[in-house]
């Protein structure tokens, strides 16, 4: 293990980790920044500012000059050496490195090599990170909880900017709200940021009882925020670590009333969560009985109405063709907007179909009266592709859950899946499965992964949009087509046997955020974007090998 020679080598270090823990939510650009930094000073540590005046002191600018080069370059040799050696020693760090060679040895076998040099790219955190942290000095806890403090800091800066964006209602998709990274990305952030917090408050004893206090009203916000940013993910996470963490302590609980207090809790969380689920869905899907006879007939200006219960379905527990009139609406919307009533929006949206939904969720007829009544604001969200006000009013769990109701709806009227990243999930799942069927051994190669996919949409003949045609949405399924079955069963090796070798899985924190990144790649491709890569690069191999064991 190399140690800096000087507190001038420990203190750059360890700023630059802060930069990193606080650039991993909140800014790409000083992601790469910092991975810069941090393997400057990995390729230069023990460098030396009093070798390097004495240079020019003894020598004069022109030698000194000359010897300050030699200096720096026989140092980086040196260092480049040693720290190799030492890093090839580490098993643990070279097997983790295995996952970025994985996708070299996919190369050979790809044909698109632009996207080649792109994967290869993205993921030099997976190069970078363990060979950084198997050769630099381990962090002590008590800087660990700064620098965590400063992860949670960063956090909670991104969430308020985020609920600048949910009171300005200045957005269509809720995972606009989230502009630095993506909403995906983010969640997980919060997520871990959340398990941090609650190690601080109930077993780390350094924090006095005002801070806790902090700590707890900020785990509480980050609670409430996953559910603001409709992060299925996030929430997932939150609720299975949860339920798991309370299960480990009522096996290690000794007394029996606090065993039964543990059980109560576990059974009860997910009965009530699923009883919520199952009232917003019969709600959402279940309107009230009509009696057309009742119905109005006519408009105020005179025209007829049409009622329709079957072709447009039900929208937040409303039928949404119920008092149609679409000469009227036409007249109305065509005096207020310069996208025609009858052409697509700013999204390539059906401006009609969308307004009609926009102005069920706020229970206003569709005739005349009812689109001169709506605001600019709303002429402006719906030409932008919101179907539904309640999206941007009432962000959540439970809009959440009525956008896949909706989404389900649609797909099976019309097949297509584009209107709900559900929906597009399922399609996504249905191409990498066949994929993976005609690659199963080898794969595809690290290079074809995308062109693979988007060639097997168009031979399933999907109604799937060209801007919703993404990867697989599921790490190890991207795993097995770019590399099969033999490279996903390396991939499996590099992330389970690192920590079973280093005994990581009895840190708090490494156990916390392996699964975190487990469960995450179920649902999404967490290791094909800088963000998600980056952040699990980082904090499984600094949690790994960057601190002391002890959390004392």
């Amino acid at each position: 293990m190399i140690r800096p020679n000087s507190n001038i080598h420990s203190g750059a270090y360890f700023f630059v980790l802060v930069l990193l823990v606080m650039s991993i939510p909140l800014s790409k650009f000083m992601m790469s920044i910092s991975e810069f930094m941090l393997l400057f000073l990995w390729l230069w540590s023990g460098f030396s500012f009093g070798v390097s005046k004495s240079f020019f002191k003894l020598g004069g600018i022109f030698k000194g000059t000359l010897h300050f080069f030699k200096y720096f370059f026989v140092l980086a040799y040196s260092n480049l050496v040693e720290k190799f050696r030492l890093f090839f020693k580490n098993k643990a760090g070279v097997a983790f490195l295995l996952i970025y060679l994985l996708h070299i040895v996919g190369t050979i076998y790809s044909s698109d090599f632009d996207y080649t040099l792109k994967e290869l790219r993205i993921k030099i955190p997976l190069l970078l990170f363990p060979v950084v942290f198997t050769t630099m000095e381990k962090l002590n806890y008590r800087k660990f909880r700064v620098l965590m403090l400063y992860y949670i800091f960063a956090v909670f800066s991104g969430t308020i900017v985020s609920l600048w964006f949910i009171l300005q209602k200045n957005f269509v998709d809720i995972r606009e709200i989230s502009p630095f990274i993506s909403s995906i990305r983010f969640g997980l952030n919060i997520s871990f940021a959340f398990f941090i917090l609650l190690y601080f408050i109930f077993v780390d004893n350094r924090f006095g009882k005002y801070a806790k206090v902090i700590l707890g009203i900020t785990a509480a916000w980050f609670l409430v925020f996953i559910i603001l940013l409709e992060s299925v993910t996030g929430f997932t996470i939150i609720f299975a670590i949860g339920i798991v963490y309370l299960l480990w302590h009522m096996y290690k609980a000794q007394q029996i009333i606090y065993k039964i207090f543990l059980v109560i809790i576990v059974v009860v969380i997910p009965i009530g969560i699923g009883y919520y689920v199952v009232n917003i869905v019969e709600k959402a899907t279940s309107p009230p009985q009509i009696e057309f006879v009742n119905l109005d007939k006519q408009t105020n200006e005179g025209n007829q109405y049409i009622h329709d219960t079957i072709s447009h379905g039900i929208e937040d527990g409303r039928y949404v063709g119920l008092y149609i009139c679409e000469s009227e609406m036409r007249k109305a919307w065509n005096e207020r907007s310069e996208i025609s009533f009858d052409g697509n929006g700013n999204e390539g949206q059906s401006v009609k179909e969308g307004l009609i939904r926009y102005m069920t969720s706020m229970d206003l007829r569709k005739d005349y009266e009812g689109v001169s009544s709506l605001s600019d604001w709303d002429i402006q969200l719906v030409e932008n592709g919101c179907a539904n006000v309640n999206y941007i009013k009432k962000p959540g769990f439970k809009t959440r859950i009525l956008k896949i109701i909706k989404g389900y709806e649609v797909y099976k009227l019309t097949g297509n899946p584009s209107g709900s990243s559900v929906m597009q999930r399922i399609e996504y799942l249905k191409a990498s499965v066949a994929v993976i069927k005609e690659n199963w051994l080898t794969g595809v190669g690290t290079g074809d992964l995308e062109s693979t996919l988007f060639q097997k949409y168009d031979e399933m003949g999907t109604k799937l949009k060209n801007e919703f045609r993404y990867h697989a949405h599921n790490q190890y399924f991207a795993i097995i087509i770019s590399f099969g079955i033999l490279g996903f069963m390396v991939f499996i090796f590099a992330l389970v046997y690192p920590p079973l070798k280093t005994k990581s899985f009895n840190d708090y924190f490494f156990t916390v955020f392996f699964f975190i990144m487990a469960i995450s790649m179920l649902s999404d491709d967490t290791l094909e974007t800088q963000a998600g890569v980056t952040l699990f690069a980082f904090f499984y191999t600094f949690l790994m090998f960057g601190k002391t064991k002890s959390n004392t």
